[in-house]
């Protein structure tokens, strides 16, 4: 158990890094969109799904790894506090609403988009290593 939580503790600094260093290379938007906070949470969808994807009974990725890179760096690295900061910064100014629904809904839908991209090119990849295993044995 202290193990686990040594991984997610390691994952999760890395990843809030990581986040920190988007919110300073990805500039805004005009009108104060959140681009950095857009950036970071689609990046995770994406990840996340790739590594549970990689994580599947026999794949390149273990319960460790899974728990260090899903749970830990894209906890991280994805930041749902921020998402609702900066939609409710938008939906509270009525010049802003359209764009923080636009901001809202673009999140979740490509956010559930992404995720399942990656899930299925980790699926993908861990059926052609276990192709390829069967194959050399």
């Amino acid at each position: 158990m202290l193990k686990n939580m040594l991984l997610v503790m390691l994952g999760g600094g890395v990843g809030a890094a990581g986040r920190e260093a988007l919110m300073m290379i990805v500039p805004d938007l005009p009108g104060g969109t959140e681009a950095p906070i857009f950036v970071a949470n689609l990046t995770a969808a994406l990840l996340i799904g790739l590594t549970v994807g990689l994580a599947v009974k026999g794949g390149v990725i273990g319960p460790a790894g899974k728990l260090l890179i899903a749970t830990g760096m894209m906890g991280g690295l994805s930041t749902f506090s921020s998402f609702v900061w900066g939609a409710d910064n938008m939906l509270a100014d009525p010049t802003s609403r359209v764009r923080g629904l636009l901001f809202v809904g673009a999140s979740m839908v490509l956010g559930f988009l992404l995720a399942q991209l990656g899930l299925w090119i980790g699926r993908y990849l861990s059926s052609r290593r276990g192709a390829a295993e069967t194959i050399h044995q």
